[in-house]
């Protein structure tokens, strides 16, 4: 048994009686992506959740490789489990529809709607995990579990828990990516990206918008990577970017007009009013754009 101290961590993270739920599940705190990676991120992010665990952080060069893999490989096959206790569409149509509404509320009602959040998220972890299900009924729940870590790790995130956010998010691109849903893995590396831009590692989120572009197809989703990427790309103050960040906030405007109602709920509400208040480089200066896409 490996001790704290032959590990490099403080002692008051550390109980004898629950070993070994205080290490992370991979040496860099990432599960790889794989046919069956799906509920072992699930699970990580539901461990790291533990206090004692947040003085793990994942460095950008994880991440970038996380993107990397994930913007290289194919979408995983759905693995479907075949023992445990039928799971009904029903109940999976009333975690769905309660899912999306605790996520409608507005942003000062988190602190009453968390607690359910991570309940839901739990229960699709267990049903994933230990359920029985056809196909189709797996596609929808690791449509669910994404989109249920996606919120978590905002609401985690607010709360200034980027350990906990991070392993969310990741844990989310592991089920979009189960469910071949690109669009949704690109905007789970967009907030990955985010978060690596509001922690000022540029390059990191850089390298991550970049990967996500590679296979996002929504207009309005790639919009929102655009200008992401000229957010962060004019915020390390290069001036010799400033042609890349222009190409950028071009591309976002054409993404933009090719983008109709159809869109993904995380970027629905990309506007020409967010182009408009973004798009002036030749009367500001790049060097201003810096919050360009902040929400």
């Amino acid at each position: 048994m490996p001790t704290r101290a032959s590990l490099g961590w403080p002692a008051d993270i550390v109980r004898a009686d629950d070993w070994p739920n205080w290490l992370p599940l991979t040496a860099n705190g990432v599960v790889p992506l794989g046919p069956h990676s799906s509920v072992p991120a699930l699970r990580e992010a539901l461990r790291t959740a533990m206090d004692r665990r947040t003085f793990f952080t994942i460095s950008g060069a994880t991440l970038s490789a996380l993107a990397a893999d994930w913007a290289a490989g194919p979408t995983s096959e759905l693995a479907q489990a075949r023992d445990g206790k039928p799971i009904g569409e029903d109940f999976v149509a009333f975690l769905e529809n309660t899912t999306q509404q605790l996520a409608s509320h507005a942003t000062e009602q988190r602190q009453h709607t968390a607690t359910l959040v991570d309940a839901h998220l739990s229960t699709v972890t267990e049903l994933l995990e230990h359920g029985r299900y056809a196909p189709a009924l797996g596609l929808r729940l690791h449509t669910l579990a994404a989109s249920l870590s996606q919120t978590v790790a905002w609401h985690r995130f607010d709360l200034g828990r980027h350990t906990h956010a991070s392993q969310n998010w990741i844990a989310g691109l592991h089920n979009a990516h189960a469910a071949g849903d690109h669009d949704m893995g690109a905007g789970l590396l967009g907030d990955l990206a985010y978060q690596a831009a509001w922690r000022r590692d540029h390059t990191t989120a850089a390298n991550i918008l970049n990967y996500a572009l590679t296979r996002a197809q929504n207009p309005a989703a790639r919009c929102l990577l655009q200008l992401r990427l000229a957010r962060t790309l004019a915020a390390q103050g290069d001036r010799s970017e400033r042609r890349v960040v222009l190409r950028a906030l071009a591309a976002a405007e054409k993404h933009l007009g090719d983008a109709g109602a159809d869109r993904p709920a995380w970027c629905a509400w990309v506007s020409e009013a967010v182009m408009r208040s973004v798009n002036l480089p030749q009367r500001r200066g790049v060097s201003q754009l810096i919050y360009v896409a902040a929400a």
